[in-house]
């Protein structure tokens, strides 16, 4: 990026006298040069490639124990994941608002929620006893704060239609009595807003029998349904019962048709104030004696259409991974229930559930990524090996260009997945979220293998044709590629590390963190790796080059092949010029350029 390229002053004379061009002169001096001289021949090559027996089996060796430490490491660092991104995270530590978020995640983990339902069948008894069983569940899990259960509409108007009903005690009027019991339907003594009882079969919660001789003040009653020592004697005699019977019971509307349960709510809401949520006419009439106020007397929308519980507390969110349990643990009661839906609303839901999801978010878009590395690399394989075989006269068959392509986007893909594994278990290790922020940096990690893997297979798959061992065909793809590598990881890492001077934590943790790993671990896999892998690959199929001379590190490993050095087309042909020995059967390589 910064120095020019210096051509060298080598004489464009060949000196071969075999007539080849300036041109083909110009080539042949530039292969034999070293490319990466330095870093590939005093570094790479001795430590991975070299003739050194013992000092390449060990290096081999501590890549691998490397490579598989790494994915232990990822693995582990997984199991341990957290998600979550705090409102803290979006400022500097030293600043005031920081240390507000810090406090009130600490301090005041609390936040309101509430409970609803939509279109039910509110006259059903089954219906309205589920409905009290979620309130109660949702109300006695671990981060919501109890309520007793009278405070839910539902119950406070089947109350009110019972026999302790107390709206009477306290009348606005003394003429004008305010229970359920004494409403009476259309004028009819005999049809009356009362309530039944039933047996309290989903195990509801009972209220709480007061002892007068306990001077204990208890915070909570309870339920709404009662044993029957509690029961009202009137409510005995109908049900036939007494006081020692072992069962339990519970208010519930009975069958009303749509027109009483208008008027009984209209009714209950009138008197009481009522509550639920429940959708109105807008018809109340207008307080003359107050502008702008109304009586409660809006006629209620039936069939109810939409209900809501009273105003709840989630407390002890003290993290990421706390809030999202709140919403596991009340989803569990509401969302997956087995014949009743009721949803849940407040803070912790509009913002936190995004995490309930972040775990597959993140392993479908690393999913779609390795699979569109997949296509793309055997796309670009195919049609690059394919083009580079148009003129020679000894090509590979399509069938094993196709064939060597997927194998390559298969090693391609291979090592995506080699480095999204450890990226992601090392930057959870580093306290990194699950984020929608951190699972982008994650998935970057793929872009970055395969830049340097599609290199590495390219090159190792055209490697010339006269080169048989996978050692030697590495040698002819790291010669050129370990300089233009390892430059195109200095200059990203460097690109990266100024993220770690910024002054938010945000950027460091979900941007620097990440990427700086991403920017080592797929350098190691790419470039040390990768080539190493495919060094114990001596499968033919693999070998889809051309009979070219190549550079001088192609001439060395020519001289290092254990098998003849015969050149010979993939369908071992002689009628195509697919050999080209000399008069003692020996390679002449000069030869074999020009032709």
């Amino acid at each position: 990026d910064v120095l020019f390229c210096l051509k060298s002053n080598n004489d464009n004379d060949n000196g071969n006298g075999d007539g080849a061009s300036n041109d083909d002169a110009e080539e042949e001096k530039g292969e034999d040069a070293k490319p990466g001289s330095f870093l590939y021949a005093k570094i790479y090559h001795p430590l991975v490639l070299g003739d050194n027996d013992c000092v390449r089996y060990i290096v081999h060796a501590i890549v691998w124990i490397g490579a598989l430490t790494l994915l232990a490491v990822g693995i582990y660092g997984i199991t341990s994941r957290e998600v979550g991104l705090g409102l803290e995270d979006f400022f500097p530590s030293d600043n005031q608002a920081h240390t507000w978020a810090t406090v009130r995640t600490k301090e005041l983990a609390s936040w309101p929620i509430r409970i609803s339902w939509g279109e039910l069948d509110y006259t059903n008894p089954d219906t309205q006893m589920q409905m009290i069983q979620q309130f109660e569940d949702v109300a006695q899990s671990p981060h919501v704060s109890h309520t007793d259960t009278k405070f839910l509409w539902l119950a406070n108007f089947q109350i009110w239609g019972s026999t302790h009903c107390t709206a009477n005690f306290d009348r606005d009027d003394a003429d004008i009595k305010e229970c359920g019991a004494d409403q009476m339907f259309q004028g009819d003594a005999n049809d009356l807003c009362a309530v039944d009882w039933v047996v309290n079969k989903y195990d509801l919660m009972e209220k709480r029998k007061e002892d007068p001789k306990d001077e204990t003040c208890y915070p909570f009653e309870g339920g709404i349904c009662r044993s029957s020592s509690m029961m009202h004697p009137k409510d005995l005699d109908i049900l036939n019962i007494t006081e020692e019977d072992p069962r339990s019971w519970c208010p519930v509307i009975p069958q009303w048709s749509d027109e009483k349960l208008q008027f009984c709510l209209g009714r209950w809401r009138y008197f009481t104030g009522g509550s639920g949520g429940l959708i109105l006419e807008d018809d109340a009439t207008p307080n003359g004696e107050c502008a702008g106020e109304e009586y409660r007397d809006a006629t209620v929308v039936v069939p109810i259409k939409y209900s809501e519980g009273p105003g709840m507390f989630s407390y002890g969110l003290t993290s990421h991974s706390e809030t999202v349990d709140l919403i596991d643990e009340t989803r569990e009661i509401c969302d997956e229930h087995a014949t009743l839906h009721c949803w849940m609303t407040g803070i912790p839901y509009d913002y936190w559930e995004q995490y309930l999801y972040v775990d597959e978010i993140l392993i479908f878009i690393a999913g779609v990524s390795v699979a569109v590395g997949f296509g793309v690399a055997a796309i670009f394989l195919f049609s690059q090996l394919k083009y580079e075989q148009r003129r020679d006269q000894n090509g590979h068959s399509t069938g094993k260009i196709l064939v060597g392509s997927l194998a390559g986007a298969l090693l391609i893909s291979m090592t995506c997945v080699l480095t999204l594994v450890p990226v992601i278990g090392l930057s959870v290790l580093s306290d990194v979220n699950f984020t929608a922020f951190s699972n982008m940096s994650f998935v970057l990690s793929v872009g970055f293998a395969v830049e340097y893997s599609v290199h590495v297979v390219h090159r190792f798959l055209e490697a010339p044709l006269h080169m048989k061992n996978s050692k030697n065909r590495v040698k002819h793809t790291m010669s050129f590629l370990t300089l233009p590598l390892t430059l195109s990881f200095v200059s990203s890492t460097i690109g990266v590390v100024c993220l770690a001077f910024t002054e938010f934590e945000f950027n460091r943790t979900f941007f620097f963190r990440p990427l700086i790993i991403v920017m080592f671990t797929t350098y190691f896999y790419g470039c040390w790796f990768l080539p190493v892998l495919l060094s114990s690959f001596n499968w033919r199929f693999l070998n889809l080059g051309k009979t070219t001379q190549g550079s001088i590190w192609v001439k060395e490993a020519l001289q290092d092949e254990d098998e003849s050095p015969v050149v010979a087309a993939p369908d071992d042909s002689d009628e195509k010029g697919g050999e080209f020995p000399d008069d003692n059967g020996e390679l002449d390589l000069n030869e074999a350029a020009a032709q």
